[in-house]
């Protein structure tokens, strides 16, 4: 047998093995070593049973170094038996998915399949399944205990078993397999995946809605679309522009003298036999060995081999082709194969598609495109769509980015255009199913534009997964399969979305899931923009105009100009940048667009989470989401913005030197990085035990707001005495920032809130405080809480920061030694930061501040008179209420319950609600908002709705609604009047009443 974690350590493997050793000590997944199969002699704890059978180390297949165990028998009923310790010391993992692997070879298919059996030590049977035989090539045999049955069909239970057993298929006299890659792991993979051959191995799989392990599930669908009888001109027509469209976009190009070299390394590395039976081992990726081979690298190679043959007339890499794509299906690659595990495949397949097509006359010639056209339309999922969209399935946006584009160019395979036409209406049915807003926190479309993966609003995996879209609508717009109106309509608003969050193109720390800096809107992704506007008949004015404007700065191809010209011949110019605030409580964010600034406020809660921390991305970003306030808003030089106009980098976010703890806006516990760090090995969406944080607004975003209950759970390196609650309000070039019982009893590290933190280009960059230059490196200025003076700072991307006097204040410019995210290299930057201290184990510490951006002449004048344009009404743990002096809105964030207030407008409201108001002469417009999604419990993602909600507020005066509205209820009570407003989703409930007379 093959040891579980690799073979052949006289081989000069001693390195890998103290590799391996550190990954087994730090993950706790091991696989008990067992004989090789690559040493001279057989394995002592491997038998025939009986006489009816043969054991022989075999070189003719192997899924391992060079040769395998080729088991031949020459009765029915024949067994092998195998004793190796390893079955019973695995076995007492169980309960983790402790089990079996192994590799299986055939060269016949039977219709009965071998059986295997795991015994106790008096032989009674304890553990079986089947695994079926229909096949020719290599296959996978993984399953976990717990997946297995008992003798008599039932559910499996901890077992000292001691043996295995392997019987030969029922009615079949005499054959022989070949095994190898043999493990008894302690932990399977628990994206272990089912096919033809096991096809219950993860019958135990608490994710359903997990999409990569369901292709062999979705083979057995029928076809809920029949195939046309005839096709009218028109449909033919239609069908032969799909056609057209997407395999010329898929057109091979010549080689590079670089590709060509790595055509040349490709070809070694794999060292694939002349009759393709032996090669290097092809295994996905997390499983593979050295010497082995990944699904991404075969992708490259046939890719590469595609074109030298297409494009360049190279006939060896025309035979090579053919040679590859028979390794490929001998190796696992198949149809109905699931090659033990294939999660995200997809992200490795991509350019496979467009090799194979442009090789179908090759293939064809070598009598083997049927094969191949099965086994690859198989992995693309393109059965999935013979059913309609299952809504309540997950991460669709993976489906999207990488297995889109394979589905429609499989779609149009079959020799018989009848049933291409039929496969593009599956195909555009499943795609305008999945462009409908998706429920929970499941992957897909928000109702607020919003759209998750990992059960989170996360760009960096749905703005690729709009790209393909956009591709797909580039192949098949002006035809009935592109979107329908209602799809079209959900696509445009989560392209929007983004764009509203992103300037020029960057969407910054809050939205950065566990890709911490620079993420952002790329060229490929602005053109699904384009397409998108070209969905319906006219141009769509919004989407063409906002293509036009993310395109600044990006270099043009003839693709573009075409589209430009379309555009502008239909008078359509390029949009101006988003203004107002925008509302995204599926993030816990809102985002205020003023000028050329982007304003992102960015909490999270017990259903939205915060940061995705990663075994090796984003070790440090724990704080992304507490209470951020980051401003991307500053171009970048001409000379040096190589295409991007305003970015995050020229807002002054460095990577290098950061330090974690200070993300602008945020309220932390200042830590060493060593105890910042996540202290998880694996993944973690963080969340929190509140459930009070996201945005409002009001007058279709003229003014907007942001509230947030911020805590931390009882957790190694966190601190469950953590509390603070925070506020900030936009009114026009002003955002108000408010803190208040801010308390832990963390006494070693002290608790700050950043203003900012920003990356200096050069020791002599100043900030300015106080009108005086602070150009002096390394420079230091601390106020304490009893001066009296407020500190007027200018940053240096020329916000000024008004902090009133009585608060501890930090300002400074040093040099930072910091770590990098991903592999914890040692960082070094220089940066200007400004902090307020709270102090350690801060005792209901509270904060205000005011960030002006484009501030004028009289704005000034007056901010150094003290006079702030603004009003703080209440400041305390139960609300922070701000009224703008200038437009007499108001913000109320309401932690607790009011009753008996003061306020001019407000005389009570239930607790965790937004609530802002402006009068104007006898109305008043309001907006209510609980931001909560209220989805009750669950672990990683769930499908149930947001449940509505309903929030009672009182107001003093008489009023009536202007307009009726079916989420508010009104009652008038003497001389105040109560609302009941309804909220569902976080999205804020807008109205005006009038007032009556008494």
């Amino acid at each position: 047998m093959k040891q579980g974690v690799g073979t052949k350590i006289s081989k000069g493997y001693t390195y890998f093995y103290r590799l391996l050793l550190a990954w087994v000590l730090l993950s706790g997944a091991w696989m008990l070593p067992a004989q090789s199969f690559e040493d001279p002699a057989l394995p002592t704890t491997v038998t025939v049973v009986g006489n009816t059978g043969d054991l022989q180390l075999s070189r003719e297949y192997f899924k391992d170094g060079n040769q395998s165990l080729l088991w031949s028998w020459s009765a029915e009923k024949s067994s092998l038996r195998f004793s190796d310790p390893g079955i019973r010391e695995v076995v007492e993992s169980f309960n983790r998915r402790g089990g079996l692997k192994l590799w299986i070879h055939n060269e016949e298919p039977l219709s009965s399949p071998l059986v295997f059996t795991f015994k106790d030590k008096e032989g009674n049977a304890c553990y079986t399944f089947n695994f079926n035989m229909n096949f020719t090539g290599w296959r996978a045999a993984w399953i976990a205990y717990s997946d297995m049955w008992t003798p008599q069909g039932g559910k499996t239970t901890q077992q000292d078993v001691v043996t295995m057993e392997i019987e030969s298929p029922e009615g079949v006299s005499s054959g022989k397999v070949w095994l190898d890659r043999l493990e008894f792991s302690n932990q399977l993979e628990h994206r272990t995946t089912p096919d033809a051959q096991i096809p219950d191995n993860n019958r135990h799989l608490t994710r359903a809605l997990w999409h990569w392990g369901l292709l062999y599930q979705w083979e057995q669908q029928p076809h809920g679309i029949p195939v046309p009888a005839r096709l009218s001109p028109i449909e033919l027509g239609q069908l032969n522009l799909v056609y057209e469209n997407t395999k010329g976009s898929l057109k091979k190009r010549g080689l590079s003298d670089k590709e060509k070299e790595e055509l040349q390394r490709l070809t070694t590395l794999f060292a694939i036999s002349d009759d393709a039976k032996r090669g290097a081992p092809l295994m996905q990726k997390d499983n593979l060995l050295p010497g082995d081979v990944s699904y991404g690298q075969l992708n490259k190679l046939l890719d590469l081999l595609s074109r030298s043959w297409y494009a360049d007339g190279n006939e060896s890499a025309k035979k090579e082709f053919v040679k590859t794509v028979r390794y490929m299906l001998n190796q696992g690659f198949a149809f109905e194969s699931g090659m033990g595990t294939n999660h995200h495949y997809g992200y490795e397949i991509r350019d496979l598609y467009g090799a194979i097509w442009w090789m179908e006359d090759v293939l064809r010639e070598a009598d083997i495109w049927e094969e191949t056209r099965k086994a690859v339309t198989y992995w693309s999922g393109l059965q999935e769509t013979r059913a309609p969209y299952n809504r309540v399935r997950d991460e669709i946006t993976d489906s999207w980015n990488t297995l889109l584009i394979p589905r429609l160019t499989c779609a149009l395979w079959p020799d018989n255009e009848n049933e291409r036409f039929r496969n593009l209406k599956s195909l555009a049915r499943w795609v305008n199913g999945s462009l409908q807003y998706s429920p929970g926190t499941i992957g897909g479309i928000k109702v607020d534009g919003t759209a998750f993966h990992h059960g989170g609003h996360y760009p960096a995996y749905s703005v690729p997964g709009f790209a393909s879209l956009g591709v797909y609508l580039s192949h098949v717009n002006n035809t009935q399969f592109t979107l329908t109106q209602e799809a079209f309509e959900v696509f445009k608003h989560a392209l929007l979305t983004i764009a509203r969050q992103s300037n020029t193109r960057d969407w910054g720390i809050g939205n950065s899931g566990r890709h911490p800096f620079n993420g952002a809107i790329n060229k490929s992704e602005v053109l699904a923009f384009a397409y998108a506007a070209m969905v319906p008949l006219q141009p769509d004015r919004e989407l063409a105009g906002e293509y036009l404007r993310l395109m600044e700065g990006l270099r043009k191809y003839t693709i573009d100009e075409r589209l430009e010209r379309s555009f502008r011949e239909a008078g359509i110019t390029a949009n101006k940048p988003p203004t107002g605030f925008y509302v995204y409580n599926h993030a816990s964010q809102g985002v205020y667009r003023y000028n050329d600034k982007k304003v992102s406020m960015k909490g999270f809660t017990q259903n939205v989470w915060g940061s995705e921390l990663y075994t090796r991305d984003n070790r440090f970003g724990r704080y992304q989401s507490y209470g951020s306030i980051q401003i991307i808003g500053t171009r970048t030089p001409e000379p040096q913005h190589k295409g991007r106009p305003v970015t995050e980098e020229a807002s002054r976010y460095s990577e290098a030197g950061w330090d974690w703890n200070r993300n602008p806006g945020t309220t932390t516990i200042h830590l060493p990085l060593e105890l910042l760090e996540s202290p998880l090995r694996g993944s973690d969406m963080l969340r929190q035990p509140e459930s009070f944080a996201g945005a409002s607004r009001l007058n279709d975003g003229e003014f907007g707001m942001f509230a947030m209950k911020l805590g931390e759970r009882d957790r190694e390196r966190f601190t469950p005495s953590f509390h603070a609650r925070k506020s900030a309000f936009a009114f026009g070039n002003k955002i108000i920032a408010l803190g208040s019982a801010i308390g832990n009893d963390n006494g070693e590290y002290p608790t700050e809130t950043t203003l900012f933190q920003q990356a200096l280009w050069d020791e002599g960059e100043t900030i300015v405080i106080n009108q005086e230059k602070a150009s002096a490196f390394p420079y230091r200025k601390e106020v304490n809480k009893g001066e009296s003076e407020a500190q007027l700072i200018v940053s240096l991307t020329g916000e000024h920061y008004y902090i009133p006097a009585g608060q501890s204040l930090v300002i400074e410019k040093k040099a930072q030694q910091s770590r990098e995210n991903k592999r914890m290299q040692p960082t070094e930057g220089k940066f200007a930061t400004a902090y307020i201290d709270h102090g350690t184990a801060p005792n209901n510490e509270s904060y205000e501040y005011m960030i002006v951006m484009d501030a004028t002449r009289s704005q000034l004048r007056a901010l150094q008179r003290g006079q702030t344009g603004y009003s703080v009404l209440k400041h305390d743990s139960a609300a922070h209420i701000v009224k703008d002096d200038d437009s007499n809105a108001r913000g109320y964030a309401i932690f607790d319950e009011l009753e008996g207030e003061d306020d001019e407008y407000l005389a009570a409201c239930d607790k965790e609600v937004m609530v802002m108001i402006q009068p104007k002469g006898n109305r008043v417009h309001l907006s209510v908002c609980d931001p909560d999604l209220y989805l009750g419990e669950y672990k990683y993602t769930t499908a149930q709705e947001c449940q509505p909600v309903t929030k009672r507020l009182t107001l003093k005066g008489r009023y009536k609604p202007v307009t009726e509205i079916a989420a508010l209820d009104l009652q008038v009570s003497g001389n105040n009047t109560i609302l009941s407003v309804t909220c569902q989703h976080g999205i804020p409930v807008e109205f005006t009443l009038e007032k009556q007379a008494n």
